[in-house]
């Protein structure tokens, strides 16, 4: 039996400004039994690795079996487990190639310096973009809809998070690091990021590390920036695409399809441009509610480009916009075909995945528009055949 080891239990970092806990990795269920430090309650990345919690992780993650009941015991990492269940890559087998797992100094980071972001997309909420948590009075008419539901709590950054981040950065040997995944918000839109960039070229050697991070295809930073990005290794761009035209502006609102568009040209002439490798560009689509019958249409859209590879992941909550509202039946047509084995394998995973979830389509639509109402723009003008479905289905039901 292959014992179920993961590196990033041992040299992982993960925070972001939606809770500012400090987690081995974002796949890392904090809920389920762990008591998470703050970022506010540590001095450095070593005292984390170094803590009880961390050695009891470990432990647990050593001692469990693939795909046996022995998992169970941590049951926090089962995204994970599902994930190698239906033999797709999770985030343990990838990293388990990359880092060294020796515990000592951190060696993957990933952090959102500040929930700062110029979308309010319909699959986000107040905790992670700035946006959104400026529209207090749709925060309080989807509450009325979703009143058991946290996600659209306003004002969730912790105090003072971005300068707690600074703190424990600079005081946190990142000598060993390998990896940095920079998350939001809007990385390119942080006020923090350069001098995040800048500290981590003053603390370590950028050309040992791969530096990736996810973008909603708004900015393209100006060169100096590019600049800074061309010392690391290798720059791993990726592209939060989740669809073109209209459904593209009424998916992730703010900014419109035309200078997405544009930027995403601009991306892939970089990419071409680095011609090493060291650029790398990518799509990852968040397959939901939203777009899963138009998924044919992004992979189209980026066939334009074939070295850009079109990576999705399904969108696990909240649950009222997960794809699984939809019945699988219906949802059998909307397989598409991608001229990449693998990728063609997780797109058919993830539109069949026969995930329960509890019928919240009446309040899907209720919440659709509230947000159309602000957004000055309807879903159901956007992608009028997944809107019909779903007020057929709602008929049915009643």
């Amino acid at each position: 039996m292959s014992q179920a080891i993961c590196k990033l239990q041992s040299t992982g970092i993960t925070i972001d400004g939606a809770e500012g806990r400090v987690k081995p990795c974002c796949h890392f269920d904090s809920n389920k039994t762990f008591n998470i430090p703050d970022v506010s309650d540590i001095e450095n990345f070593e005292q984390v690795l170094d803590s009880k919690l961390s050695k009891r992780i470990k432990k647990l993650t050593k001692k469990g079996i693939l795909f046996q009941k022995e998992t169970e015991i941590i049951p926090q990492c089962d995204t994970c487990w599902d994930r190698e269940r239906n033999k797709l890559q999770s985030r343990r087998t990838w990293y388990n190639k990359k880092l060294t797992g020796t515990g000592a100094t951190v060696e993957n980071l990933q952090i959102a310096l500040d929930y700062t972001c110029n979308l309010m997309c319909r699959i986000c909420a107040p905790k992670h973009s700035s946006k959104w948590n400026s529209a207090k009075d749709v925060i309080k008419k989807l509450r009325t809809i979703y009143p058991e539901h946290p996600v659209y709590e306003a004002n969730p950054i912790k105090q003072n998070y971005s300068e707690n981040i600074k703190r424990v950065i600079q005081n946190s040997d990142l000598t060993n690091l390998k990896t940095i995944e920079l998350i939001g918000g809007e990385p390119f839109y942080s006020k923090h990021f350069n001098w995040f960039i800048e500290t981590i070229c003053e603390k370590c050697n950028p050309e040992n590390i791969e530096f990736s991070t996810v973008t909603n295809g708004t900015i393209v930073p100006p060169k100096d920036i590019l600049d800074k990005l061309l010392r690391f290794k290798c720059v791993n761009i990726k592209l939060s695409i989740d669809g073109l035209g209209p459904l593209a502006e009424s998916t992730r609102h703010g900014v419109d399809w035309n200078t997405i568009d544009k930027n995403i040209h601009t991306w892939a002439k970089l990419h071409n441009k680095a011609n090493t490798g060291q650029i790398e560009v990518r799509a990852n689509p968040t397959v939901s509610i939203l777009n899963v019958n138009k998924l044919q249409e992004i992979i189209d859209y980026f066939d334009d480009w074939k070295d850009i590879t079109v990576a999705p992941h399904g969108l696990q909550g909240p649950s009222w916009l997960c794809l699984e509202q939809i019945p699988i039946k219906i949802r059998k047509k909307w397989v598409p075909t991608y001229r990449h084995p693998y990728q063609n394998h997780q797109f058919k995973n993830i539109v069949l995945n026969d995930r329960v979830v509890e019928n919240k389509l009446k309040r899907f639509l209720e919440s659709t528009l509230v947000l159309d109402n602000h957004y000055g723009m309807a879903f159901k003008d956007c992608n009028p055949e997944m809107y019909e479905i779903i007020k057929r289905l709602v008929n049915v039901e009643q």
